[in-house]
């Protein structure tokens, strides 16, 4: 595969001391990012120079680093139960009873989960099994993430999701434990469902 590769930019040969190696990582280097790649680099150059923009991102580097570079900051509970858009029952409900009770459930739930008491479950895992991503895009999810509730059948006692709405249906327990463990192991199991 590699041998391929250096043939086609004229670099194929024998490398007996590390000066050659260098030299050899050096002629790749530059056949990719001087000669392949330079016509797209050059196109997104001339993008960028479009109304100037170019200019703003090399003299604000700082406020363009984010839009570009990919940061690597940790997920917390409190991202992801800020991130949810809560919509309970009308007023008066049994249904808000259950539906306030599971929630306060899956506040101290995600909690538990950053502080390792889920293992091996992470707060990536819960966020990919809501929405397929392992993190929460720089600007944000295109639709306003939701959170809804399974009353309509009682025997649904693992979570839900839908990734394209972005949809995690919580599951109705009367009790904390129970909640715990059927939301640990429904997004732990969620990836072997259907595969025999």
């Amino acid at each position: 595969m590699a041998e391929d590769g250096l043939s086609i930019i004229g670099a194929f040969r024998s490398i007996s001391t590390l000066k050659q190696r260098d030299m050899l990582v050096q002629s790749a280097v530059e056949y990719y990012v001087d000669g392949r790649c330079n016509v797209a680099l050059q196109q997104f150059v001339d993008g960028f120079n479009t109304l100037g923009l170019l200019q703003e991102m090399q003299t604000h580097t700082d406020l363009f680093h984010i839009i570009f570079v990919e940061d690597k900051k940790t997920l917390r509970s409190s991202d992801l139960t800020s991130l949810f858009e809560v919509n309970l029952s009308d007023q008066d409900t049994y249904k808000k009873e259950l539906e306030t009770r599971t929630l306060c459930f899956w506040r101290d739930w995600i909690i538990d989960v950053e502080d390792e008491e889920c293992t091996p479950l992470t707060l990536e895992n819960v966020l990919e099994f809501t929405s397929g991503s392992s993190a929460i895009p720089p600007h944000g999810f295109l639709q306003q993430p939701k959170i809804k509730f399974l009353h309509e059948a009682p025997e649904k006692i693992f979570p839900e999701a839908n990734t394209c709405n972005i949809v995690l249906k919580l599951p109705i327990h009367y009790n904390y434990e129970s909640f715990k463990m059927h939301m640990s192991n429904g997004i732990l199991w969620a990836p072997t469902l259907g595969v025999a």
